[in-house]
């Protein structure tokens, strides 16, 4: 290990570090601050993630307010859940009276994931329930949703839309709701209406849903017809919400809906209590402080939480690094998440960042802990900053041991983000081992090591034998459960050779593949084709790194003798992509397993790949044997003595190290500092250079 890190103040007495840590502003710390997080948005350029509802959770109950032109409160509601959705087009897909062969078509429409709800009815004493799916901004969409929910249901879903006509306005909701029965019970589709534009919601109650304006003068007369005692207007106010229930469960529970103008916005709060949390069933249940704000945004239904910054950051923390890390850890992350927060305000327009990691993952108080609270708490207010700006704060999981330069991330430099040690080994050292080995007709692959007992056997060569102790064990590609597939499943007793022993997949070390030339064709001809570079009619035989930079990672590749071409280098990780999983660093090696180079008389190289005929190996057992005539893979003697798997055909094999792109602070390193006596501010200076703030 450098000596850097043998003495806790060698790191200060280099002399090349002057970061200091200040508070945002003069006027206002970021506890006074709120943030804005996107928990469900699409911005319109890019990011996309939204929902046609969402369904908020409360022990307390809900305190809302509805605001356009004007801000009104809502009433209360003191139930514990409650579903929100834009009054847009919808389908119904089938009214029943039974509640079995409604969930059963709702069923049927979420396996084709298309949004299923079931709206609770009541006409005269009977329960009706209405199977409906969307919302849906146009009248096409739904068009093109309802033939895919026919398929799905047997049905012929009814398209419905948001225009309706106004009945009257009641002094009392419970009025509102016997002529919302009534209304039904007539067959004509009716709400509750909350309607704002005042201090105090009004109560009314429409009808319809129709469509167009015009088919409103249809449903007038009928309307007419029936209840002449009214008189029916198109809605003179664009601030509602229309209320009604859906079921939530198996049992028939029921939950408050609130179907509101894409003209206005909610906010939804706890009610005061004990327990002020809202939870949002979406986001896996999570549970957050402070409130939610419900609207349409760019055509999409949104959902923005709202918070005091230092209360956001809890959720970060917990999120970002594991409660029982060293406290200076934690306070190191708490300073990089606050800057990282406060650096790109309105970054998503009516929101400032997302929950994501394309900011820094945000799980709500789920996350939260004492240690946490406490590194947060100890570091109020605390930023990073350069020349008087706050920085673009980055971190990660981990370096593999040594930090990125801008020019191999962004392919610029950035002054105060310079390649430094990094001590991440932890997650190697403490993962799970695993044995490389060889089954008796040669196959190599992957078993975890305490599912094989050794007997102390070797064989001529010198490699342990073991047995496999369990039944159906799963052989696979590679180290790990996660990235690696099964190539066979192995009986109890089975014997195995043992080629090497290695760490389980984790965040220091990992290994891709191995790929075929036709699967690192197919991955590289997409990349190219996003990029506009070169694609390969033929499957690829020659894949090389031929730039590195400052920390060893990858900057630049060549395939068969012609540049790989991404939009930054960083993006190598995504060329090699299969599924959603990419490369998880751009710190690794390519192992052409179907390529040998062999040393003959006076040191004359001689390399061939693809089909060896003249060539011979060692097996993993006892005999020699020719590659062709055996196995598809095979072991050989590298220079430094060690075996390597190689392959008849070309494969290819990616050896990496770390866990993200690499800039700014390693969460591994940072946790490896504290345990070592570094503070907080030590662990910051030590990853970002040359940062000072200017008072």
């Amino acid at each position: 290990m450098n000596n850097r890190w043998l003495g806790r103040r060698s790191l200060l007495a280099a002399g090349f570090l002057t970061l200091t840590l200040t508070s945002i502003d003069t006027t206002a710390s970021a506890a006074q601050k709120d943030i804005r997080v996107a928990l469900f948005i699409d911005n319109g350029q890019g990011y996309r993630n939204t929902l046609p509802a969402y369904t908020l959770t409360s022990e307390t109950g809900f305190s809302l307010s509805l605001s356009g032109k004007n801000e009104t409160d809502l009433p209360d509601v003191d139930e514990e859940t409650m579903r929100f959705r834009v009054d847009e087009f919808q389908l119904i897909a089938k009214e029943t009276s039974s509640l079995n062969e409604a969930q059963r078509i709702a069923q049927q429409l979420s396996q084709r994931k298309l949004d299923a709800q079931i709206r609770l009815v009541k006409k005269g004493n009977k329960n009706t329930y209405r199977v409906m799916s969307g919302t849906y901004d146009t009248y096409q969409l739904a068009q093109t949703q309802a033939k895919t929910a026919a398929q799905a249901t047997g049905t012929n879903p009814e398209i419905i839309g948001p225009y309706h006509l106004e009945v009257d306005e009641f002094k009392s909701l419970k009025e509102a709701e016997k002529w919302v029965e009534e209304f039904e019970d007539a067959g004509i589709p009716a709400y509750t209406v909350l309607v704002g534009g005042s201090k105090k919601a009004d109560y009314a109650v429409w009808i319809g849903a129709e469509k167009s304006e015009d088919q409103l003068h249809t449903l007038e007369a009928k309307a007419s017809a029936k209840f002449p005692r009214f008189s029916y207007k198109e809605p003179s106010s664009e601030e509602y919400v229309l209320v009604s229930e859906e079921v939530i469960d198996g049992s028939g529970e029921t939950a408050v809906s609130y179907t509101f103008s894409p003209e206005v916005k909610l906010t939804v709060s706890p009610q005061k209590g004990k327990d002020e949390l809202i939870g949002v069933v979406e986001r896996e249940q999570r549970r957050y402080h402070g409130d939610m704000e419900v609207s349409e945004y760019k055509g999409k239904l949104t959902l923005i939480n709202e918070l005091p910054v230092e209360q956001y950051l809890y959720g970060v923390v917990g999120a970002e690094m594991q409660t029982g890390w060293p406290l200076e850890a934690l306070k190191a992350q708490a300073v990089l998440a606050r800057t990282r927060a406060l650096s790109q305000p309105d970054k998503y327009g009516i929101a400032d960042v997302s929950d994501t990691v394309l900011e820094q993952a945000y799980m709500g108080a789920t996350k939260e802990a004492a240690d946490v609270r406490k590194a947060v708490d100890k570091t109020e207010g605390e930023v990073l900053q350069y020349r008087g700006k706050i920085i673009e704060a980055l971190f990660y999981s981990n370096a593999g041991g040594m930090t990125a330069d801008g020019t191999e991330v962004w392919g610029n430099e950035v002054p105060y983000l310079r390649p430094v040690e990094s001590d991440d080994a932890y997650p190697a050292n403490a993962a799970n081992q695993w044995y490389m080995v060889s089954l008796q007709d040669g196959t190599i692959g992957y078993v975890r090591n305490d599912f094989v007992t050794m007997n102390g056997e070797t064989n001529e060569l010198g490699l342990s034998i073991g047995r496999v102790n369990t039944d159906n064990l799963n052989f696979r590609s590679g180290p790990s459960t996660t990235y690696h597939k099964v190539i066979q499943s192995l009986p109890l007793g089975t014997e195995v050779t043992i080629i090497r022993q290695e760490p389980e997949e984790n965040a220091y070390a990992w290994t891709r593949g191995p790929y075929t030339a036709s699967e690192i064709t197919a991955m590289i001809n997409t990349s190219q084709k996003a990029n506009k570079g070169t694609t390969f009619s033929t499957p690829i035989q020659s894949l090389e790194v031929t730039k590195r930079g400052p920390s060893g990672r990858v900057i630049e590749m060549e395939a068969d003798g012609k540049e790989l071409k991404v939009s930054s280098p960083d993006a190598f990780r995504s060329v090699f992509k299969q599924g959603e999983s990419s490369l998880r660093s751009t710190k690794f090696e390519v192992e052409q397993m179907g390529t040998i180079t062999a040393i003959g008389a006076n040191g004359k190289k001689t390399t061939v790949s693809g089909d060896a005929h003249d060539w011979y190996a060692m097996g993993a057992g006892k005999k020699l044997s020719l590659p062709n005539s055996y196995a598809d893979s095979f072991l050989i003697l590298d220079g430094g003595g060690n075996w390597r798997v190689a392959t008849k055909d070309q494969m290819f094999l990616l050896r990496g190290q770390g866990f993200g792109h690499g800039l700014g602070v390693s969460q591994y390193g940072a946790k490896a500092m504290a345990e070592q006596g570094y503070d907080y501010k030590e662990i910051l200076q030590h990853y970002y250079r040359g940062i000072k703030i200017d008072d």
